[in-house]
């Protein structure tokens, strides 16, 4: 058995629109975020996947839906799985990002972030940002969230280990923890079975 996943980032939301931070807060998509998902499951129309997994978010239940109204093969039903959620940024959620920027360089100054922003694994850097902001809310560092995403890619996959041939799973979540897991990578692909 060889399985694919296809990571997918929910199409634009109003808050991305209002250029506002987002993590657990949900919010509708646009019409772009709907015209983005219309045109990956237009690229996408000819997978047969064999399942479809979203965070419980709502913007990334209705993307994989959206994606998956264009798809001409076999339409599993859409299963949500919890350990896809964002990071929760909180006291941070929903801040206006040109308020952002001045408070992080007034809480943790600018050395700090160019170094995150100079290292190698620097989405797991910036992440790691706002834990040392925050302190009065639990918010995951980007080990934490790599571990978080792994595992839950791990239980996805045992699902369908009896199965034979090629799996074909989408997975729609959101763009801090798909970039923590992806950099965490490294380049190499890991056996999660």
């Amino acid at each position: 058995m060889i399985v694919h996943f296809y990571l997918v980032r929910h199409g634009q939301t109003e808050l991305n629109r209002r250029r506002r931070l987002q993590g657990i807060t949900d919010s509708p998509l646009t019409k772009k975020g709907i015209a983005m998902a219309k045109k990956l499951g237009d690229d996408l129309h000819n997978v047969e996947f064999t399942a479809i997994y979203t965070s419980d978010l709502k913007r990334t239940q209705k993307t994989a839906q959206y994606i998956l109204a264009q798809n001409n093969k076999k339409k599993p039903p859409i299963k949500t799985a919890p350990g896809l959620r964002e990071l929760n940024f909180g006291n941070y959620e929903e801040m206006k990002n040109r308020k952002l920027v001045p408070t992080v360089l007034r809480k943790i100054g600018l050395r700090k972030i160019i170094a995150a922003f100079r290292q190698q694994q620097h989405v797991a850097a910036v992440t790691n940002l706002f834990k040392i902001m925050d302190t009065a809310t639990q918010i995951e560092n980007a080990q934490q969230l790599n571990q978080r995403m792994t595992r839950t890619l791990t239980e996805i996959a045992y699902e369908y280990k009896d199965r034979q041939g090629e799996i074909n799973i989408l997975i729609v979540a959101h763009a801090i923890v798909l970039s923590v897991f992806i950099e965490g990578l490294k380049g190499d692909v890991p056996m999660l079975l």
